[in-house]
């Protein structure tokens, strides 16, 4: 892992709530980690690699062993069925809300004709 350094930003208050509630609502851990993952999100839509040149990659399996982390850190205990549903309920949410964010950007659309949703040519 590479040398962390802190950056410091001034934000107003008001927007630190904002931060925090949809930390919360997302299952991040912290406000910090929630913070990197909208700046790589942005990085993303300016089309730009996340992490720069040299970057640590990110794969699904870190985000699913993070994601049971946190669940087990808020409950203290779960049995495997509970993680692995928990997981897909999150999964749903993300894939539904990504579906709506293409389909509003014109990227994607729903195709009765062919039974579900299509690339915009």
């Amino acid at each position: 892992m590479q040398n962390k350094r802190s950056l410091n930003v001034d934000v107003p208050e008001y927007q630190l709530e904002i931060y925090d509630e949809e930390a919360e609502q997302m299952g991040f851990g912290s406000r910090a980690a929630y913070i990197r993952a909208m700046i790589n999100a942005g990085r993303r839509d300016f089309g730009l690699d996340p992490q720069g040149q040299g970057g640590e990659d990110t794969t699904l399996d870190d985000l699913i062993e993070q994601r049971i982390l946190t669940h087990l850190g808020q409950t203290g205990s779960l049995p495997t069925d509970e993680i692995v549903d928990g997981l897909l309920d999150e999964v749903e949410q993300s894939t539904t809300a990504a579906l709506e964010r293409l389909n509003d950007a014109g990227d994607i659309d729903y195709s009765v004709q062919d039974g579900g949703f299509v690339l915009n040519q």
